[in-house]
């Protein structure tokens, strides 16, 4: 059993305890924290008691069908996200060949066609954590021990929550746009860096998503979740179009700052704690979001929980008992071709 004492892991050597016992401190020095992104950009419905599963019911569509007899028909169907999305009557599909909205032969019912609802939901996920600390350094050092710890735990929490929905959101198999015109993540290269191109397909496709648009967050700007070195790529890149060469004919204060903040559709959350795929070369997601792009919720919200009295495991109360759970879930929503709601940019970065 992993018990924390006052040796050399708890701040001093192991001649002298802890040095933490004999100074006083007047201010703790925090550790460097990341900003989480992905919490606050789905759709959160959290499980009422005795629920196992979270559901986020959509209606399909009802298609309407090509006119194929009026003058001047264009022949084609609908494009949605890099992809014709004409589908069978029936499929949920927005428009058909077959069956659907179409011209009425007078007095004759057109045919029926099936309609239902998707049930997009996600089972539980439970996390937790353990610490235990002696009950001579809960006693004798100059740090709150209990209180510093319990914070701790509640930032651990909260990386497990954003690394859980990361892992979720970036699963996603369509969407996926390959920097260097590449086709799949094995053939990326370590040139093959993020360039305002690749951010304008991921763009463009969320904006002709299901020929209706994937809606923006306030119906302003998608939401570009953005590791800092992919933000350097893009800072460094000087094609025409780009942030550098916008930025300094309307931007100076963004140059200045050395940010890219909003920009061509996109408003760029920068974070550090964004998960990279491990290929031929390292390769960073960075993930374009819409409204209601995926969903989740806690069946439990994380809490923090402390243990000071004696047990039978613990008769003398030697320790203290600090640790924390959350149990979770998510999924994401329509990922098929041409309606898919989460764009992907997976480029190599400047390391």
């Amino acid at each position: 059993m992993a018990v924390t004492t006052r040796g050399s892991t708890w701040g001093g050597s192991s001649s002298n305890q802890s040095e933490l016992l004999i100074s006083y401190i007047n201010d703790e020095i925090r550790v460097l924290e990341p900003e989480l992104q992905y919490a606050m950009l789905g759709k959160k419905r959290d499980a009422p008691r005795g629920y196992d599963r979270i559901l986020f019911p959509q209606t399909e569509q009802l298609a309407t069908k090509i006119p194929v007899s009026v003058e001047g028909n264009l022949g084609g169907s609908v494009w949605g996200a890099g992809a014709s999305i004409q589908g069978a009557a029936g499929s949920g599909a927005i428009v058909s060949s077959t069956a659907g909205v179409a011209a009425i032969t007078e007095g004759t019912n057109p045919t029926a066609i099936s309609w239902g609802a998707t049930a997009y939901s996600t089972g539980q996920y439970q996390f937790g954590i353990l610490v235990e600390v002696s009950d001579l350094l809960v006693r004798s050092s100059a740090i709150e021990v209990v209180d510093s710890c319990t914070r701790q735990v509640r930032y651990a929490l909260a990386r497990l929550v954003d690394s859980f929905l990361q892992t979720v959101v970036n699963s996603a198999t369509n969407g996926v746009i390959y920097s260097g015109d590449k086709t799949s993540r094995a053939t990326l290269a370590a040139g093959n860096t993020c360039t305002q191109t690749d951010i304008q397909k991921a763009v463009k496709n969320l904006r002709s998503s299901n020929a209706a648009g994937l809606r923006p967050y306030d119906g302003v700007y998608y939401a570009g979740v953005i590791h800092p070195a992919v933000m350097y790529d893009l800072m460094e890149n000087t094609q025409t179009g780009s942030w550098a060469d916008f930025g300094r004919y309307t931007s100076v204060d963004d140059l200045r700052a050395g940010k890219v903040g909003d920009f061509r559709g996109v408003r760029y959350l920068e974070t550090a704690y964004q998960n990279y795929f491990n290929s031929t070369v390292p390769v960073m997601p960075t993930t374009i979001l819409g409204e209601d792009s995926f969903g989740w919720g806690y069946f439990q919200e994380p809490q923090a929980m402390l243990t000071t009295t004696p047990d039978s495991n613990n008769p003398l109360g030697l320790y203290n008992s600090i640790g924390g759970k959350v149990t979770l879930g998510a999924t994401k929503f329509e990922d098929a071709v041409g309606t898919y709601r989460i764009a992907r940019v997976e480029s190599a970065f400047t390391a």
